[in-house]
């Protein structure tokens, strides 16, 4: 399966109809399918048929017509991080079964050949079977390549897009990279419907509302930290029908400043994971009303748990994996089927006897009024017993206050014992929460 053939069919159908708008640049389905022709007929030059096509570029519409065009010229291609460094990349290519590297950039180090405007790495020849790659995006080592078929993913856009109310219709806005497999996900899914891109890199929140209103944006996929800014622009659009967010947590906060801004829209938030795809959702009040719980599963998708790991039969993950398959997540479904997520092992503390879950103390701190952000870390004390310590940001209450809160909520030993006021909860490139610089704070 090649997703640069809805391109082209597309062109053909409605050839006059926006195929992208990035920032700056736009355009139709019939100049998207020419420009892909062309460029694949570069590609095919530069020989990457057969080839694990690893792709560095930082602009997210010339992500997605490299990423087209590979494919169109027989190629695998592997959308980059380009928060990754010099030395990143030069390990990912020595450990990683990459054939090309394609860049904007020059890399010194990797002794790279100039084609045209490009620069291109020839990394030999490691035999991978798949339609394209994606790369993990873990906060330490190298990321890993799961590799796919491309049916992984389209024999599941017709349930994931009536689910989301997507049509030729529809008009998707995203920020950042697609080398995020949830970004890439969704851009192909639309895709799949004819349905128009609007992406950007610039975080100019301002700016994101505007375009939702003056282009009428019917979906949003955002991530909850980059709708929290969003959430506070002045200015209310009613175009939108849908957010679709995941990766985070939500806050009651910012449940509720959305309601405002985009008053016809549905929140729905889902758990999934690079190697398995969507998992299940969860939408509306009910992210409200059971804060640690994900959802229903997807059609088509069995959740079973064993030893409290979740176990996930699906038809839509990456290759080279046995089925059913666990990612080492916990968690315990309830009698209405519903899934709630309970986090790693690491993330299991041991409190006066009892085990309690990070995920379930962060989920009810973060639908505390005035909560903006939360997180949740243990201190070991003297006799080897974990100590909860939660961080909160936003209009925080006393203690008092979020302990009366918890006790509805919570067992005693699940409730901190610690709580810090900080202005926000620090972050790495890949916005997940950065660790070391909350435990500076309390050290």
């Amino acid at each position: 399966m090649k997703f640069s053939d809805y391109v082209f069919r597309y062109a053909e159908e409605k050839g006059d109809s926006l195929f992208f708008s990035c920032d700056d640049r736009k355009m139709t389905y019939g100049e998207g399918a020419e420009e892909i022709k062309k460029r694949s007929s570069f590609l095919k030059k530069i020989q990457v048929k057969g080839k694990v096509t690893a792709l560095y570029f930082t602009d997210p519409a010339e992500q997605l017509i490299y990423f087209l065009s590979v494919q169109a010229a027989g190629g695998i291609p592997v959308l980059v991080h380009e928060y990754l460094k010099e030395e990143d990349i030069h390990l990912l290519l020595k450990e990683r079964p990459i054939d090309l590297l394609i860049s904007e950039k020059e890399f010194p180090s990797l002794s790279m050949k100039k084609e045209n405007s490009l620069y291109v790495r020839e990394n030999g020849n490691h035999g991978e079977n798949g339609d394209f790659g994606v790369l993990t995006s873990g906060s330490t080592g190298i990321p890993k390549i799961f590799f796919r078929r491309g049916e992984s993913w389209s024999d599941f856009f017709p349930l994931q897009n009536r689910i989301f109310e997507v049509d030729g219709k529809a008009r998707l806005f995203l920020h950042g990279s697609l080398a995020f497999t949830g970004n890439l996900n969704m851009a192909m899914a639309f895709l799949a419907e004819g349905s128009s891109l609007y992406c950007t890199s610039r975080l100019l929140p301002k700016a994101w509302l505007q375009t939702i209103k003056n282009e009428e944006i019917t979906h949003a996929y955002l991530i909850p930290s980059k709708l929290s800014p969003l959430s506070k622009v002045k200015g209310i659009s009613e175009s939108l029908k849908y957010i679709l967010t995941g990766s985070q947590l939500m806050t009651a906060v910012l449940f509720h400043r959305l309601e405002k801004v985009f008053p016809l829209s549905k929140v729905i938030l889902y758990y999934g994971a690079s190697e398995l795809s969507y998992i299940s959702y969860i939408e509306g009040n009910e992210i409200l009303q059971a804060p640690d719980s994900v959802g229903k599963p997807f059609p088509g998708i069995s959740i079973s748990i064993r030893n409290e790991e979740i176990w996930v039969d699906t038809p839509y993950g990456v290759e080279g994996i046995d089925r059913p398959y666990t990612c080492h997540d916990l968690g315990r479904m309830d009698e209405m089927g519903h899934l709630h997520f309970l986090g790693r092992r690491e993330d299991i503390y041991h409190i006066q006897g009892n085990h309690v879950a990070r995920q379930k103390v962060l989920a009810h701190l973060l639908m505390i009024p005035g909560i903006e952000e939360a997180e949740v870390l243990s201190i070991k004390k003297e006799n080897g017993d974990d100590s909860i310590c939660a961080f909160l940001s936003g209009n925080v209450p006393d203690g008092t206050g979020l302990v009366h809160f918890l006790s509805e909520k919570l067992q005693p030993w699940e409730i901190p014992s610690r709580f810090v006021k900080v202005p926000a909860i620090p972050r790495t490139s890949t916005g997940k929460t950065d660790r070391k610089k909350l435990l500076s704070l309390i050290k």
